[in-house]
């Protein structure tokens, strides 16, 4: 030891600090797992993507069963031809009138919409599939759809 510390000063000093609490990594969600779930569209919005990619993003809550009050997200990318295709596909399954132009969309339209949506994760890739239309949004008369997709219609 050097003579050129106080150590008792140091030592004192040391007993009295505190160690710091190892922070758990948390997660603001727990994502919930692939299947199929009752949901409700609870907002819908144009974005860009950090890369710049425009996309219509719609959060789904999960409004029964065991995952009840959690969330999905579900990603209507604006790049090509087949993207808007699928987002057509998406606003017919969900009652919604598809606009000549995607830019007189009334996002209005899609929220409170209860839907049957499927979560399937393939790799790293997670993509949630808008089923069929369960009713129209809270408070309206519940109207069944009994139009659905099979695994045929998805494109993986």
């Amino acid at each position: 030891m050097s003579d050129a510390f106080d150590w008792d000063e140091i030592d004192n000093s040391w007993k009295s600090a505190k160690a710091p609490v190892a922070k758990e990594e948390k997660k603001d969600f727990e994502e919930v797992p692939d299947g199929s779930y009752s949901c409700v569209v609870e907002r819908a919005e144009f974005r860009k993507s950090k890369s710049g990619n425009p996309y219509l993003s719609m959060a789904l809550v999960v409004d029964s069963g065991p995952h009840e009050g959690r969330w999905m997200f579900k990603r209507n990318m604006l790049r090509t031809e087949e993207n808007l295709s699928y987002l057509k596909k998406d606003l017919a399954v969900c009652g919604v009138a598809v606009p000549d132009k995607l830019s007189d969309l009334k996002l209005e339209s899609l929220l409170d919409l209860s839907v049957k949506a499927t979560k399937k994760t393939k790799d790293d890739f997670e993509n949630i599939y808008i089923d069929r239309l369960i009713s129209e949004a809270k408070g309206d008369t519940k109207k069944p759809v009994t139009q659905e997709y099979n695994d045929d219609d998805i494109p993986f």
